[in-house]
């Protein structure tokens, strides 16, 4: 019952923002996470704790409240866009993400694939599909959601921007295979993995961090390929990319996860402390035990 609420609900939301022009729905994105800022307190007290944390005494309580209510508005316009992915297609994509491509010829060239990693940052759904839209082969590791209906919806909306899904409960298997034939393999590595973590220092703070993306790279002797989308307006989206990570094949796997992982955290951490408003403040990040 609860499901088929919480898919009806959505259903119409999306419906209506599929109707709007690209700056009205941009509005209304604007206006869902003015209403998640006032409603969601627990998430609010869970960024301000995490921005405290992040950046002491170096930032008042106004800058990063004003923060916080970005991060809201931010997650209300990339659900809304995500709803629109059918309107806005992949000639809508050339239009609103900009970005180098040097990256990814460099990497492609290679033959052994790569993996393209970003966070939860500006619309981070967007990333996946500029590589199809860029011609470049691109398997994106995604979970599922409790609610099937749902999934199923959020599903529809990446296959409207031709993005071949793996599901994260089959990844292994696929993303070998992928990486063998020289596709990308789409990751969004950010959030707190407290079983198959590798812990590194985040913020200045230990951070428990997949370890799965360094773990293909060194399995398939092939790069990580950090990079974020930066929101600019509601028509332009930049292409933020770090420097290719080689695996250091050192003969300790474990060390060069490490290496590899604190070497894309750190590309991380330097771009949200530019444009801490673009990311995902409000997940319980910081969760181990000192």
């Amino acid at each position: 019952m609860s499901h088929n609420l919480e898919y009806a609900v959505a259903l119409a939301g999306v419906k209506l923002a599929q109707l709007m022009s690209p700056r009205l729905a941009h509005a209304f994105g604007t206006g869902l996470g003015n209403l998640a800022h006032a409603v969601l307190t627990s998430r609010r007290r869970i960024a301000y704790d995490n921005l405290k944390q992040a950046f002491g005494d170096s930032k008042t309580d106004d800058e990063i409240n004003k923060i916080i209510k970005g991060v809201f508005q931010n997650i209300g316009q990339t659900l809304v866009e995500f709803s629109r992915f059918s309107k806005i297609g992949v000639e809508g994509v050339r239009k609103i993400v900009v970005g180098d491509t040097a990256v990814l010829e460099k990497v492609y060239s290679e033959g052994k694939g790569g993996i393209m990693l970003t966070a939860h940052f500006g619309n981070w759904e967007l990333m996946g599909s500029w590589t199809i839209v860029c011609g470049y082969p691109t398997d994106s590791l995604i979970g599922r959601q409790h609610n099937e209906k749902i999934d199923n919806m959020l599903i529809s909306f990446r296959q409207a921007m031709g993005v071949n899904i793996v599901s994260l409960a089959k990844s292994p298997r696929l993303v070998f295979k992928g990486l063998k034939a020289n596709h990308f393999a789409g990751i969004v590595s950010d959030q707190h993995n407290p079983s198959e973590g590798v812990v590194v220092d985040f913020f200045g703070r230990p951070a428990a961090t997949p370890k799965g993306p360094a773990l293909f790279a060194i399995r398939c002797d092939c790069p990580i390929m950090p990079f974020l989308l930066k929101r600019e307006r509601y028509d332009r989206h930049l292409v933020i990319s770090g420097e290719p990570i080689y695996p250091p094949n050192s003969g300790d796997e474990e060390a060069d996860i490490r290496t590899m992982t604190v070497a894309y955290t750190k590309f991380f951490e330097n771009q949200i402390r530019k444009y801490p408003d673009q990311w995902l403040w409000t997940h319980r990040r910081w969760k181990v035990k000192i």
